[in-house]
């Protein structure tokens, strides 16, 4: 049994997922920190607990995109759609909108390039 192709494009995909995943991992750490301060307790831990969910989707959904799982692009896609929002939402602050900006098109990139394409419709 031979390992399946993954190519360049589709890896550059699952590095833009890493990176967010780790993003949404550290943001859930500091919503945690911040409890015994918080003004209301239940919002940071619910902020905690939704960052935390956001980091597994992601996460699962890359590792699936990892098995070459095509449902998983999907979601991947929406990720980064919300995240180029998020990015034009923050404008303001050129450095953050910037970096959001740039790993959500090297994720769109990535996964709308025709050799990921190729590889994940062979599965």
């Amino acid at each position: 049994m031979t390992a399946p192709h993954r190519p360049w494009t589709l890896l550059l995909t699952l590095i833009a997922a890493g990176v967010e995943t780790v993003a949404m991992l550290v943001w859930a750490a500091l919503e945690f920190v911040r409890i015994p301060d918080a003004a209301s307790l239940t919002t940071a831990i619910a902020g905690g607990l939704f960052f935390l969910l956001c980091a597994a989707g992601i996460g699962w959904c890359a590792a699936m995109l990892w098995r070459l799982e095509s449902w998983a692009r999907a979601p991947l896609v929406l990720v980064q759609l919300i995240v180029l929002g998020l990015a034009w939402n923050l404008r303001d602050d050129l450095a953050i909108a910037g970096g959001l900006a740039l790993v959500a098109v090297v994720a769109l990139v990535g996964i709308f390039a025709p050799p990921s394409i190729a590889a994940l419709e062979e599965r």
